[in-house]
Formats: C-alpha cells, structure tokens, sequence
C-alpha cells in the first residue's frame, strides 16, 4: 500500500516552489541579457522555461524594460549577488 501512496503522491515532490520559479525566471533573463544564451536556445532544451519577459513581445517600452531590470537588481540585491546588480544596474543606465 505504501508504493501505491508513492506513486500517487510523487508529483508533489517534483512541484516547482514560488521561490525556485523567480530564482529560475531571473537567472534565465539574466543569461539572456549577458549574452550567455539566447530564448531559442533556451527553447530547444524543451521544457517550460520561466522568463520575466514574454519572448513573443516584438518590442518593450524603456519604461517596461527599467521595470524589469530594477526587480532584477532588487531580487540580487536580496540574495546578495552584488556583481549581476552592477552589470543590471550599467543596462538601466544605457536606457
């Protein structure tokens, strides 16, 4: 009976958190605005990939784009990863 309860209950282990979804939509938006990679490359690994930006927008207003990249500095800055704000930051200054 314990295997039965297991197998029902395995999709529970394997749920994305809150945390870890904002954790992955920043790091993914992050490596694309680094020039790491790219959304089609992102796209080809085939699995639901979270972004802070909807890639089928053709185009983002300055004001949408400083939106984005002031959460970004805000979620690094509380994780304490001080080098990605400065590069975030030197990209809102540009705009």
């Amino acid at each position: 009976m314990e295997n039965f309860n297991n197998f029902f209950n395995n999709n529970e282990k394997n749920e994305i958190t809150d945390e870890e979804l904002v954790r992955l939509a920043n790091e993914n938006t992050f490596s694309i605005l680094m020039g790491k990679t790219t959304i089609e490359e992102l796209f080809e690994q085939d699995i639901d990939i979270p972004l802070l930006v909807d890639p089928s927008e053709k185009s983002l207003s300055n004001e949408k784009k400083r939106e984005i990249l002031e959460g970004m500095i805000e979620y690094y800055t509380e994780g304490e990863e001080y080098e990605k704000c400065a590069k975030l930051v030197k990209l809102k200054n540009k705009l």
